[in-house]
């Protein structure tokens, strides 16, 4: 009787609430195998739970803007990485390398539009540098075929998080990577501080 009732209240949730199901995901959720890379201007950037949320617009080359919204850390996760709540401002033009739901499954905005969506997992600031952002992903699969090594290794070098995860699993180029091995083979052997 007990695990009826504990179905049936999960259900109610699950339908009364789908944001709220929504809102907490695993990397099983994204498509890790098909990094995409935008470049758009900050419209909003919100720091808030479940995950920080960036409304970003990209300009097509058609002119056309498409409003994308991107997901990042939660809250806990932002100021371990000493991250602000003006972290990002409006109109700051930045780049996201970010993994898309499976499926390519819209979000709403904050107006409640279903909007293309994305889990960020390394920006580029407008200083130029990249950074960590979310937790979902493989940094390997960031890697775009004009990168240098050397690129790569200032951002392992300059940020310990990217670093631990670049480490942990961020460099495995089996499976569903496009990067080439001898290529995560010199990143590897050029950051200061080599996994172990």
């Amino acid at each position: 009787m007990k695990e009826k009732t504990v179905l049936w209240v999960a259900a109610i949730v699950t339908f009364a609430c789908p944001s709220a199901v929504r809102g907490h995901h695993s990397m099983a959720m994204f498509d890790i195998a098909n990094p995409m890379w935008i470049k758009g201007t900050v419209v909003r950037y919100e720091a808030v739970n479940p995950h920080a949320r960036i409304a970003l617009d990209q300009k097509a080359p058609d002119g056309s803007v498409h409003r994308w919204v991107v997901e990042g850390p939660n809250l806990n996760r932002l100021g371990r990485m000493n991250v602000g709540i003006d972290f990002l401002k409006a109109g700051d033009t930045i780049e996201i390398c970010g993994f898309p739901f499976k499926g390519h499954t819209p979000i709403p905005d904050a107006r409640g539009a279903a909007r293309p969506a994305m889990h960020a997992h390394v920006l580029v600031m407008p200083d130029g540098k990249m950074r960590l952002f979310g937790p979902y992903g493989k940094l390997a699969n960031c890697i775009r075929p004009n990168d240098s090594a050397r690129l790569w290794v200032e951002f392992l070098d300059r940020d310990p998080l990217a670093r631990e995860i670049w480490c942990r699993s961020g460099n495995d180029v089996s499976g569903s990577s496009r990067t080439p091995k001898a290529f995560v083979d010199e990143i590897d052997r050029l950051i200061a501080n080599p996994c172990g």
